[in-house]
């Protein structure tokens, strides 16, 4: 086999393949003594179909079929012989069968461009504190005391406060004409809360059960609903019952209950390394985060526009196996719109620069997977396909969970390798990192 590359654009390789005559005439010899078994003509017995009339009839389907075979075979040593590493799958824009036998094809084959990656070790980033105080603790505790409070009905005859449910029945106008998707009844309304408006609640608060009220609320031009965004809303409410929330007594009856914890302060203490671990993660995160915005912001470098299309294809297929693993059947084309894909852009382009830039500096560094790393990826993919590592290792080496896998490894090597050289600096007292979700 021989290859050929030749330089299109910083991004762009065109591979040429001529696969040798004596390969090709073996496989259309093998599909011609097939179809001759299979063909019936008359006036030919089974089998006996002379190739020059199997030719006048079938000759462009068996040498596109084979053309077929011959480029999914080739192709990716082709790729390692040209030491070529695509970004995405090459598009084969021409081949053909040749009078010497041979059979030849060229494929378009987006590469990474050629760039450094300088200054990465050193970088100064800012940690955020992750002290864990008293009042945190006793903030957290305090929610969990409200998401185990006990809702009743309130008996004595009294106007709706701050920290009631009220059960409502509310309908909206705009411009005198009813919206008739913002028509709802029975809603339970923490006052306080701010669920519908901030500025509802208040509202509601000082009415008794039974009354109907009405007011007017204006929604600035940013509101989540569009419908609603930059009009005044009118609004007809019946307060129809008025529900308060009985908190728990705090002692060590409720650390049982809500935890199994032998006592009050063994459940403040559960409270408090749980909210370490989270605060960690998040300071974690912000420091790799801000690795990863310095090094994509510093390092400039050519991306193919095809690239970043098939980045979006990719995210948007993971929102549609999201949805999906929630039970939700969603027509794949409603996230695939102009305006999607638009949005969707910036962040699948700082997706590959990032990937590209941990592949560089792995590359500079002689960063790589040790042996016995490697052999961790094969058993998790053969753990997650149910079957065995020699499996893997023979038929799905290449296979996208694979190299998934190694990418992710090989990028926590590299993050470990900037947060072990970065220089860290205290974050201002206002920027206190968000806790990890769980």
């Amino acid at each position: 086999m021989k290859v050929s590359v030749a330089d299109v654009s910083a991004t762009q390789k065109k591979l040429q393949v001529v696969v040798p005559a004596d390969r090709v005439q073996k496989e259309l010899d093998r599909r011609y003594r097939q179809l001759a078994k299979q063909v019936r003509l008359k006036g030919f017995r089974p089998g006996k179909v002379p190739r020059k009339i199997l030719q006048s009839y079938y000759g462009k389907t068996v040498e596109g079929e084979v053309s077929n075979q011959l480029i999914q075979e080739t192709y990716p040593d082709a790729l390692k012989e040209a030491d070529l590493k695509p970004l995405m799958e090459g598009d084969v824009d021409d081949f053909s069968f040749d009078e010497e036998g041979t059979f030849t094809y060229t494929a378009l084959v987006e590469v990474q461009p050629e760039f450094q990656v300088s200054d990465y070790l050193g970088l100064e980033v800012e940690k955020p504190d992750t002290a864990i105080t008293d009042e945190m603790v006793e903030q957290e505790l305090e929610n969990l005391r409200d998401r185990h409070a006990e809702v009743k009905s309130v008996q004595e005859d009294r106007e709706a406060r701050p920290g009631d449910v009220a059960v409502v029945d509310f309908t909206p106008f705009i411009d005198g004409v009813l919206y008739e998707k913002g028509k709802t009844a029975d809603f339970n309304l923490e006052l306080g809360a701010g669920a519908l408006h901030p500025e509802f609640d208040d509202k509601v608060a000082g009415h008794r059960p039974g009354e109907t009220f009405e007011f007017d609320l204006y929604y600035p031009e940013d509101a989540e609903n569009k419908d609603l965004a930059g009009k005044t809303v009118h609004f007809q409410v019946t307060l129809k019952e008025l529900k308060e929330k009985v908190l728990p007594e705090l002692n060590d009856e409720f650390a049982q209950k809500v935890g199994g914890h032998e006592s009050l302060e063994a459940l403040k203490q559960a409270l408090r390394e749980r909210l370490q671990k989270s605060r960690e993660q998040a300071a974690a995160m912000a420091v790799r985060q801000a690795i990863m915005e310095q090094l994509v912001e510093k390092t400039s470098f050519e991306i193919s526009e095809k690239v970043v299309e098939r980045e979006i294809d990719r995210r948007i297929q993971q929102f549609v196996h999201q949805f999906t693993a929630q039970g939700i059947n969603l027509d794949p084309a409603r996230l695939n719109t102009p305006e999607i894909r638009q949005e969707q852009r910036p962040q699948a382009e700082r997706d590959i620069r990032w990937r590209l830039i941990v592949e560089q500096i792995a590359r500079q560094e002689g960063v790589e997977l040790s042996d016995e790393e490697k052999e961790a990826v094969y058993q998790d993919v053969a753990r997650l396909y149910r079957t065995t590592v020699d499996d893997i290792k023979e038929n799905y080496q290449e296979s996208a969970a694979v190299q998934e896998l190694i990418q992710h490894k090989l990028e926590e090597k590299v993050f470990k390798l900037l947060e072990d050289n970065a220089v860290a600096m205290a974050a201002p007292k206002d920027q206190e990192p968000e806790e990890a979700e769980e």
